[in-house]
C-alpha cells in the first residue's frame, strides 16, 4: 500500500511493450566493454529476438525464410548490398566515419534556423540562402548530385512542420552518430553470423565503435534519442510516409530498452 500522500504504485506503464519476447541472454562470459559495445546495437538485438551478450545472432529457431545464417545473408544482401567480407568491412568503415551523421550536421541547424525565423522570412529568402549554401557545399565536397542536400533540407523541414518528428525528444539532438554506430554492431553481427568475417574482426569493429559513442553520449538515454533521430532523418529522406507509424513503434522499443529490468541498457551503463 502506498504511503500517505504518495501516489499508488502502478504496473509497468507500457503494457504493449510486453507483447514482445523477453530479452535473450546466452550467459556468455564477456567483459564489460564488450557488453557495452554489443549494447550499442541493442535495438537490433531486441527486434531480432537475439542474444544481447553474443556476436552470433542466436538463439536459433524455426523460420520460414531459413536459419539465422540464411536470414543474415538475406538481410545483408537486400538492405546493404553486402555479399562478402570485403563489402562488410567497407560498410562498417563508412558507418564509423559517419554515413548520415555528417549530412544531418549540415542540414539540421539550417532547418532549425529557418523554422525559427520570422513568419515573413520563414518560407522566403532565408530558406533560399540555405539551399544555395548547401549547393555550394555539395559542389565543394564533390557530391555528384548537387541537389541531394537541398532535397534533404526540404524534406527534413517538411517532416518537422507536419509533426512527423513528434515521437522524438526535444530539443532534437545536434548529433546522430548513434544511428551509424548502432548499425556498425548490426552489420558486424550479421556478417559474423553469415560467415563473412571472423569473430576477432567483428569484435575489432565493435571496439572501435564504443569509444566514439562514449565521447558523444553520457548515457543510453542520450544514445537512444540520437539513434532514433538518426533513423527518423534517414527514413524521412527515404520515404516520408513511413514515419507516421514507424517512429512511434521505434520509440516504444527504446522505452522497452530504457525501462525493462532485463534490458542490456539496465544491466550496464554506456560509460
Amino acid at each position: 500500500m502506498a504511503a500517505a500522500g504518495l501516489p499508488t504504485p502502478t504496473p509497468f506503464p507500457y503494457p504493449e511493450l510486453d507483447k514482445r519476447e523477453e530479452d535473450h541472454w546466452s550467459g556468455a562470459q564477456i567483459d564489460d566493454d564488450r557488453l557495452r559495445a554489443l549494447s550499442l546495437g541493442a535495438f537490433y538485438s531486441a527486434r531480432w529476438d537475439a542474444f544481447h551478450d553474443a556476436l552470433l545472432l542466436g538463439p536459433e529457431r524455426d523460420h520460414p525464410l531459413g536459419d539465422r545464417r540464411e536470414l543474415a545473408i538475406d538481410t545483408l544482401t537486400g538492405a546493404w548490398g553486402i555479399t562478402d567480407g570485403t563489402e562488410a568491412r567497407a560498410s562498417m568503415e563508412q558507418l564509423l566515419e559517419g554515413m548520415h551523421a555528417p549530412l544531418y550536421a549540415l542540414v539540421h541547424p539550417l532547418v532549425t534556423a529557418s523554422l525559427n525565423a520570422s513568419e515573413r522570412d520563414r518560407f522566403g529568402e532565408r530558406a533560399d540562402r540555405h539551399r544555395a549554401f548547401l549547393r555550394q557545399v555539395a559542389s565543394f565536397r564533390g557530391i555528384d548530385n548537387s541537389e541531394a542536400l537541398v532535397r534533404d533540407y526540404d524534406i527534413w523541414s517538411q517532416a518537422i512542420k507536419i509533426g512527423f518528428t513528434d515521437h522524438l525528444s526535444r530539443p532534437l539532438p545536434a548529433d546522430i552518430h548513434a544511428w551509424d554506430l548502432a548499425r556498425v554492431v548490426a552489420v558486424a553481427r550479421m556478417s559474423y553470423t553469415a560467415g563473412y568475417i571472423e569473430a576477432d574482426v567483428a569484435w575489432d569493429y565493435l571496439g572501435r565503435a564504443l569509444p566514439l559513442a562514449q565521447r558523444k553520449y553520457r548515457n543510453w538515454r542520450q544514445f537512444g534519442d540520437a539513434y532514433l533521430t538518426g533513423w527518423t532523418y534517414w527514413q524521412a529522406c527515404e520515404d516520408l510516409a513511413e514515419l507516421k507509424d514507424g517512429g512511434v513503434d521505434r520509440r516504444l522499443e527504446l522505452m522497452r530498452l530504457w525501462l525493462r529490468p532485463t534490458s542490456p541498457w539496465r544491466r550496464i551503463g554506456l560509460v
